[in-house]
Order: C-alpha cells, then structure tokens, then sequence
C-alpha cells in the first residue's frame, strides 16, 4: 500500500517535530518516511533494545510502558495521533527507555536515524529546523517532568532532607 502523500502533507506540518519546514524539506521528509500497520498488543518498541527509528502516530492509540527491575510493567503515558515517540534514538545511541504497544489498531510512520543523517547532508536547513523543534519537544516534556517531581516531591516527608532524583554523577 502506497503512502497517502497528499494526507502527510497536509498533517506532518502539524505536528511540532515538522512545523515551519519548507515545502522541499516537507516533501524530503515525506519521501523518508516508512509506514507501518500494528494490531493490537503488538510491541512496537522494546525497553532495552537498540534503537533505530522514532515514529508517529497517525491513526489509533499506543501506550508507553516501562518494566521495573522486578519486571513488573508500568504504564506512563497514552498516545494517539498527531503525537510521537522514540525520537531520543535519533539524537543518543542508548537502548530504548520504553517499550510502546498498540492499544488500537494504529497506522504509524517511522523517521529513522540514518535517514535523518541524510536529510543533514541534502538539506542541512530543513535538517536543522527538525532538530530546533525536536529540542523545543523535549524541553517542554523536561518541563512537565519537573512540575510532576515537584508534585511528588510535595508529598514527600522531607524531614531528612530527601530527594527524589540524585544527579547521575560520571565516573
């Protein structure tokens, strides 16, 4: 099945990750992009393996999970479409932090490491332009993050003067 170009056209400029791309970086973009059908229950990610590809929500719904050292899995957030997830591949060479698995039927579009390299070599403004509004996504999910801890952290007896989170200290 061929990709609806005209549809992304239209819908990837309204997703932060895409907004103010010119139309030749748009169209770059659009050429990249691998499609993919899930069912649900199935994994779309999994915590711990090497990523390759963050992808987008176009149609249907997908949980973020992660498992906890006793293996018991917690689910952090719902995603549905015109919404993202695994773009910290594209920037890190960590494994993934999240296993993602479809709630719904989903349709979703995936944006890989490699081609992002080659979107830097043959247009290095459209390039540039995705990494800003990446930057900009990630702030503002460090944002709510930080007024979640706080939260938590206001509930916290701090008679002992505890944290939640102690800063990764590099060795």
């Amino acid at each position: 099945m061929a990709k609806d170009t005209q549809d992304l056209r239209t819908w990837l400029p309204s997703i932060a990750l895409f907004g103010g791309l010119e139309e030749a970086s748009l169209k770059r973009v659009i050429d990249m992009l691998g499609e993919h059908h899930f069912e649900p229950g199935a994994e779309v990610c999994k915590q711990g393996e090497a990523g390759r590809a963050m992808f987008l929500v176009r149609a249907g719904e997908v949980l973020v999970c992660r498992d906890d050292e006793a293996g018991v899995r917690r689910k952090f957030v719902r995603m549905g479409p015109g919404e993202f997830f695994g773009e910290m591949t594209l920037i890190d060479i960590q494994k993934r932090s999240a296993t993602v698995v479809v709630e719904k039927p989903s349709l979703l579009f995936s944006l890989g490491n490699r081609d992002l390299y080659r979107l830097f070599q043959e247009d290095t403004q459209g390039y540039v332009m995705i990494l800003q509004n990446l930057c900009r996504e990630l702030s503002r999910r460090l944002r709510v993050t930080n007024h979640r801890l706080q939260t938590m952290a206001n509930e916290v007896d701090d008679e002992d003067d505890r944290t939640l989170i102690r800063p990764a200290v590099k060795r």
